[in-house]
């Protein structure tokens, strides 16, 4: 048995959705709706959900073979696991965003639940600003004038615009990655491959 890490949220439902395009029923029916689950068995695959920012974690532990997990997480904490594959599914993307008609040169403080990803592009934009590391719901902090602005991920854009706040520019892509165990990639060549193929990333 291989046991695959499943960040919760945007990443858990672009992947069952992504199996049941596949037509790959047995996995998608079972991870539909994972409730309180805090795993689930599928013939030789056991899922476990995890919140995205401890998928890395599981896997580079050898808890989990594999990992599926968006890119920005493995962008933002350098991880001992081996990166398998871009996914087709989960694009969004990291940017700046903040009051309309904000200035970027203006961009003083950021709040994100990211900050090593933004001290890099603004050390990189030679702009000196202070960072205020949040977990949640970072569109408050402009809103609220704990910052000047924020680094957050964008999908739709539609919780910026409702909040009267503007996308001012992508500093990373964003999408699903499978990750592996370096050891568990080699003891269970035979099984990841199995799977990666059912799933057709090979």
């Amino acid at each position: 048995m291989i046991t695959v890490a499943l960040a919760k949220g945007r990443v858990y439902k672009a992947f069952n959705k992504f199996l049941a395009d596949k037509g790959l029923n047995d996995y998608a029916e079972a991870l539909t709706d994972g409730g309180r689950d805090l795993f689930r068995e599928v013939g030789g695959v056991k899922f476990i959900f995890a919140k995205g920012k401890d998928v890395p974690t599981y896997v580079e532990q050898g808890i989990a073979d594999l990992g599926v997990v968006g890119s920005d997480t493995i962008a933002e904490k350098s991880f001992n696991v081996l990166n398998v594959s871009e996914l087709p599914f989960g694009q969004c993307r990291l940017a700046i965003a903040g009051p309309t008609n904000l200035d970027e040169s203006d961009i003083k403080v950021v709040a994100t639940s990211f900050p090593n990803i933004t001290r890099k592009y603004f050390n990189q934009q030679k702009q000196d600003v202070s960072l205020i590391f949040l977990n949640g719901s970072v569109e408050l902090a402009p809103i609220l004038g704990l910052s000047d602005a924020i680094v957050d991920i964008v999908q739709t854009g539609t919780t910026l615009k409702q909040n009267d706040l503007e996308e001012y520019k992508t500093i990373l892509s964003v999408q699903a990655r499978l990750i592996a165990n370096k050891q568990s990639f080699y003891t269970k060549e035979k099984e990841i491959y199995k799977f990666m193929q059912e799933i057709e990333v090979v």
